[in-house]
């Protein structure tokens, strides 16, 4: 009887443990905080707050640096960055990138806009990223239309400025026309 009580006791820990995303990987235990804010196989709370699973991994690689030296700017991020050992970075990159990208509840597609064929000569013709002119784009196909509008925002305010192609297409471009962009990338089928 006491076996058995003891075993059913342990088997209990495991699963709370195993449930609680405990990692007995330090690098991977660092990234549980991510989720609280990004998601964990789901996303974000918040639709200004991106995406990261799946997302393309050098891409992630590069963001974590910007946040850890500043380039990029964002008290937040840049405190859970600077978190990541700097001989960890590539690795959490890898881990955030190998999570499935999280199904999101589309909206009504929307039309094309003309503007898309400039966002396709970077990001690929899905949207979905990868290598580009200026290194890896990140995937924008079904990332939230309120982060992708605010994002694009910036980089026409001058605001964002990790990404000078970035910044000359989008300050070419109107509020409204960005906002097409947005609607119609977060709507497409993730």
């Amino acid at each position: 009887m006491k076996k058995m009580l003891f075993a059913s006791l342990l088997l209990a820990l495991v699963a709370t443990k195993a449930d609680s995303g405990f990692a007995a990987d330090p690098v991977e235990a660092g990234l549980q905080s991510c989720g609280s804010c990004h998601g964990v196989g789901a996303p974000p709370h918040d639709p200004t707050i991106p995406i990261i699973d799946g997302q393309q991994v050098g891409y992630l690689q590069k963001q974590l640096q910007e946040f850890r030296s500043g380039e990029r700017e964002s008290q937040v991020m840049s405190s859970m960055a600077e978190s990541i050992r700097s001989s960890d970075l590539a690795r959490a990159a890898a881990l955030i990138a190998s999570r499935p990208w999280p199904k999101r509840a589309n909206g009504a597609a929307a039309s094309e806009p003309d503007a898309i064929a400039a966002c396709r000569s970077c990001h690929g013709v899905d949207l979905g990223g990868g290598q580009s002119p200026e290194g890896v784009a990140p995937r924008l196909a079904g990332q939230s239309p309120e982060y992708l509008a605010d994002q694009m925002g910036a980089f026409a305010r001058g605001e964002r400025g990790n990404g000078q192609t970035m910044m000359s297409i989008m300050q070419s471009l109107d509020a409204e026309e960005r906002a097409r962009l947005a609607t119609y990338m977060g709507g497409l089928s993730n």
